[in-house]
């Protein structure tokens, strides 16, 4: 097995679903999390290629890009995270992409917005355009394939960043945007239910 560190910030963020597939998978790999000083200091150095994080060095190769890092993850550990049936991973990219490239790209510049006003303006049009249209569509893909997952009976990397999203923000984490928004989406909140009573991620948690 590769020698793998997986570098991002000392909170859940983008990294937190690299995390669990990583610990799901059994693989071991260097936890390392930076302040946002080290982060600076580290990108004036040109230590991330495209100057962001997560990254992901594999045996000294360094790799950026979220779903591309899980779909590595997923392919070297614990290959059920994702599918070898091209229909059931179709469904899987598809959800996982419709998540890391247009909700979060989405929400985040109102993460760094320091504005209170403002902040929950951006929030209510992220509410309203961006998260309403990817959990419509994530919604219609569960309920085709019969769930609790994405792609049937079986937890992928899609889930993983799926249900992390809807329990952060069941969780009142994200201001502006509260666990009722939720409510016209009851297989996306079947399907974090059935993430968070997975074993494997009860083991997790209980680290």
């Amino acid at each position: 097995m590769p020698t793998l560190e997986l570098t991002y910030f000392d909170s859940p963020g983008r990294a937190e679903p690299i995390r669990v597939a990583l610990f799901m998978s059994g693989l071991a790999f260097n936890d390392h999390r930076l302040k946002f000083p080290e982060f600076a200091e580290a990108r004036a150095r040109g230590d991330f290629p495209l100057g962001a994080v997560p990254l992901l060095d594999v045996d000294g190769v360094k790799i950026v890009q979220t779903a591309a890092i899980l779909r590595y993850v997923a392919r070297i550990g614990d290959q059920t995270l994702y599918p070898t049936d091209p229909w059931a991973a179709l469904l899987v990219d598809s959800a996982l992409d419709s998540f890391n490239d247009t909700l979060s790209q989405a929400l985040m510049p109102s993460l760094f917005e320091r504005d209170a006003t403002k902040k929950l303006a951006m929030r209510a049009e992220f509410v309203a355009g961006p998260m309403t249209r990817v959990m419509t569509y994530c919604e219609g893909l569960v309920g085709r394939s019969g769930g609790p997952f994405v792609s049937g009976a079986t937890l992928s990397i899609a889930d993983i960043v799926i249900a992390l999203q809807v329990l952060q923000i069941r969780n009142g984490i994200l201001d502006g945007i509260t666990g009722a928004m939720l409510e016209p989406y009851p297989r996306l909140n079947v399907l974090a239910d059935a993430y968070s009573a997975d074993a494997r991620v009860v083991a997790y948690k209980a680290r």
